[in-house]
């Protein structure tokens, strides 16, 4: 009995706010009136009652009628559940994790659930978010085990997507030149206030499945990160370099950032061979030579 009566405190405690948000506007103060005139004349006239059956039946009688009123009372208020305002209410989706006004809702959510969309169309979709000061988007990574069949269009797309990033790394730069103090300032404000999120849980989510994706990548392309976890370190900072210390962005910091990440871009694109202007340059000299050797042969 004393182990369950808070419970019944709880239960009074909330008839408040269900009615507040159940009853019109104009009839709130009578509903909040009637409801706390009634739980006080039942809590006046109860022990009386009670007294008088505890007396006549006995203390358990009493006991087993109160249980009975009570679960009564709460198969009656079942139905609450499903009205809106009693019931326990939903956590707002982040602004980041839903399609805004005006945005194209397929598309954001294709991005939202990891499917491939052009990287173009997802920058374009960040951008106009932070022209309007709002998160850009979290995009959550498909699982590998989902992935793992697409690996080669993936690869496949990877000239297309770090040629763009690595042009409009170059285009910010360009765009820093034309500012001023006060809209360099004004620029790394609005890019921290789009990059900050309003749900760090969702960050420590997402980070945490783009880590076992990188674990079940490696462990199905023959590496083992349980022997060569200090070589697999290695390779990831070659891979990706420092490029900023991670906090907000500065006017002072901000082109040494883009500078930085621009690199990244350009080394990767040399290395595997994806440079349209190298590319170029490599076939007309493998054309000159072949022209020569022709010429030499002609000769002899």
């Amino acid at each position: 009995l004393y182990a369950c009566y808070p419970f019944t405190v709880i239960s009074q405690l909330s008839t408040g706010p269900m009615l507040e948000a159940t009853s019109p506007p104009d009839k709130r103060g009578f509903s909040q009136g009637c409801n706390i005139t009634v739980m006080n004349f039942g809590a006046a006239l109860s022990p009386f009652v009670l007294g008088v059956i505890s007396d006549n039946l006995g203390t358990p009688v009493a006991i087993w009628i109160c249980v009975a009123i009570s679960f009564l009372s709460a198969f009656a208020n079942v139905p609450l559940m499903w009205v809106d305002g009693c019931n326990v209410p939903k956590k707002p989706v982040p602004m980041e994790r839903r399609p805004l006004l005006g945005e194209d809702e397929e598309v954001v959510q294709k991005i939202l659930k990891g499917e491939w969309v052009d990287t173009e169309i997802l920058d374009q979709v960040n951008e106009e978010r932070f022209l309007k000061g709002r998160p850009y988007l979290f995009v959550r990574p498909r699982p590998y085990e989902d992935e793992k069949h697409e690996l080669d269009l993936l690869r496949k797309r990877t000239k297309s997507d770090f040629l763009y990033h690595q042009r409009k790394t170059r285009e910010y730069l360009c765009m820093l030149n034309e500012r001023s103090s006060d809209d360099l300032a004004t620029l790394c404000n609005q890019y921290n206030l789009s990059m900050r999120p309003t749900n760090e849980d969702e960050v420590e989510s997402i980070n945490s499945d783009v880590g076992k994706w990188f674990i079940s990548y490696l462990k199905d392309n023959g590496y083992a990160p349980h022997m060569d976890s200090t070589l697999i370190k290695e390779q990831i900072m070659l891979a990706f370099p420092h490029v900023s210390d991670g906090g907000d962005v500065t006017p002072e910091s901000i082109e040494e950032n883009l500078l930085r990440t621009e690199r990244v871009f350009t080394r990767a694109i040399e290395m595997e061979g994806m440079d349209e202007d190298a590319s170029q340059l490599n076939f007309k000299g493998v054309l000159k030579y072949a022209q020569s050797a022709i010429l030499q042969s002609a000769k002899a």
